[in-house]
């Protein structure tokens, strides 16, 4: 399959602020600034950026169910981040590591299970609110 072409593209007026925050979330994820804002664009216009981020969570989900036993020896009962099938990150408190982790990678799909040696423990329910009636 070629390449898709590439062009060169140049925005005025883009507040600096915005310029900032994204060369910082390049940094944190050690990507380019190329890169970052090509997903953005991309996640934005609902271009294939969308399902590879999807099926990029499929695969971290898969990557986990088949190493669950192994990674209850060592990180049972604890949350665990998962990034392109690698352990980020991991700690007991649920809210804590979210804050760690999107500080780090941004705002992208990331799987944080928490680990059980009974994948029947990973069931929550939800109610759905009720409507009052007036």
């Amino acid at each position: 399959m070629a390449a898709p072409s590439r062009k060169v593209l140049f925005l005025r007026d883009v507040p600096t602020e915005l310029i900032r925050e994204v060369k910082a979330v390049a940094a944190r994820r050690g990507q380019t600034l190329t890169t970052v804002v090509t997903e953005a664009l991309t996640r934005s216009l609902g271009g294939d950026g969308a399902s590879t981020a999807s099926d990029s969570l499929q695969g971290d989900m898969d990557w986990y169910r088949k190493r669950r036993a192994s990674l209850v020896k060592r990180y049972e009962g604890a949350y665990v981040a998962i990034i392109d099938q690698k352990i980020v990150d991991h700690g007991r408190a649920f809210d804590q590591l979210a804050v760690r982790v999107f500080a780090r990678y941004g705002n992208r799909n990331i799987y944080m299970p928490r680990v059980t040696a009974h994948p029947e423990d990973l069931t929550v329910v939800v109610r759905s609110p009720r409507r009052s009636r007036s």
